[in-house]
């Protein structure tokens, strides 16, 4: 989407194509950045005038051949690797491989994450070599793995509200960055705003 426009009680939503698509309600589920940028016009609340700094992590699905580390999950006090978590621990399948989900910090993804894409096999190895490096997992060959970087990963520093409604222009804003950095926030933020529009 690329620009917001209320005319005649009605949202018309300009699209990078050109297209345009008018609806009763708006409800805007983007990075700060973005849902600023959208509707600083017309939303007035203190909220949108903050600087909320959302930080990138970039992570890594990583399977290996089977071992005999019997643990859920590693947190690291490292500069690069922040998390593992093995999924075969969470029993929800079998699998003849271990099955790890790696998470970089914030501080090196945010370095790392505005070239993600092109150096996504350096990155990549990078996390994996420190994985093996800080679990004493013996290295070997990585028999799948996938990066997906997040530029808009998370906000630590919590806001006043929990999301945003105008009952009289019918536009709303709910997103993790109102509430914190963990996955719930998202959902905490979302029934809030179910909240405030059915009462």
């Amino acid at each position: 989407m690329k620009k917001i426009n209320y005319k005649e009680k009605k949202w018309v939503l300009t699209f990078s194509d050109g297209n345009k698509r008018v609806y009763e309600k708006l409800i805007l589920t983007c990075p700060f950045a973005q849902s600023s940028k959208l509707s600083k016009k017309f939303i007035k609340a203190p909220f949108i005038t903050k600087k909320v700094k959302m930080d990138a992590n970039i992570t890594v699905m990583l399977v290996i051949k089977k071992t005999n580390k019997n643990v859920s999950s590693y947190l690291f006090d490292d500069k690069i690797l922040g998390w593992a978590a093995k999924e075969n621990s969470k029993k929800r399948f079998k699998s003849h491989q271990d099955l790890w989900t790696l998470q970089s910090t914030h501080s090196w993804a945010n370095k790392k994450i505005n070239k993600n894409r092109e150096n996504k096999d350096i990155n990549s190895n990078t996390l994996i070599n420190h994985f093996f490096k800080l679990t004493g997992i013996k290295k070997t060959k990585a028999l799948f793995s996938l990066n997906h970087g997040w530029k808009y990963s998370s906000n630590s520093n919590s806001l006043n509200i929990k999301s945003y409604w105008n009952s009289s222009l019918n536009l709303g804003v709910c997103a993790d960055w109102f509430v914190g950095p963990r996955l719930e926030a998202g959902w905490i933020s979302a029934n809030d705003l179910y909240k405030k529009i059915t009462k």
